[in-house]
């Protein structure tokens, strides 16, 4: 049994980019292959977990320190929002992380604003919010995300064709390579 390459055994849309799909060490990978069943075994233990909060969360709730959650929550997006304007200036990599996280706090943002409003006026006004602000937004930083993640997929194939290697998750220049 090939163990080295137990990925090869998984369904097709789960295998990783063809890329990554010749023999590779484990040092050269930048994160274990492993990290993904752990973060399957999260979400598999987390469907029981759900499927009893819905049964057994009362179906309204009094909550202490609203203002402090939600006043919070808002103060989170401006920090958020700061760095992804500060990444995106200094053109790091590290803008798709903080356009991701920015993205997924206002899908968060829309939802529980339309989901705890309490009157209809509540209602529409979340809907709209969520509909003409909060979820355009939310587009726009994946979009982000994932144009940033895209340019350092293409940059792979040359980077090794230049001899650059992987090694403990740190990308190392071929021997010779100018120090900068």
């Amino acid at each position: 049994m090939d163990t080295e390459h137990w990925e090869r055994r998984l369904p097709r849309f789960l295998q990783p980019p063809a890329f990554l799909t010749p023999a590779l060490e484990h040092s050269e990978r930048v994160v274990r292959p492993r990290l993904a069943l752990l973060y399957f075994c999260a979400a598999v233990g987390l469907v029981p977990w759900t499927v009893l909060l819905f049964l057994t969360l009362p179906g309204r709730e009094r909550a202490a320190h609203w203002d402090v959650a939600w006043g919070g929550f808002d103060a989170l997006l401006i920090v958020v929002f700061t760095g992804c304007a500060v990444r995106i200036l200094r053109l790091s990599p590290r803008s798709a992380i903080v356009t991701a996280v920015a993205g997924t706090l206002l899908v968060t943002d829309a939802w529980f604003d339309v989901m705890l409003a309490a009157t209809t006026q509540d209602t529409v006004v979340a809907l709209l919010m969520a509909c003409l602000v909060e979820l355009p937004l939310a587009a726009l930083c994946f979009r982000t995300c994932f144009r940033v993640v895209s340019l350092l997929e293409q940059a792979r194939p040359y980077l090794r064709d230049l001899g650059f290697t992987v090694h403990d998750g740190r990308l190392v220049p071929p021997e010779g390579w100018p120090d900068r």
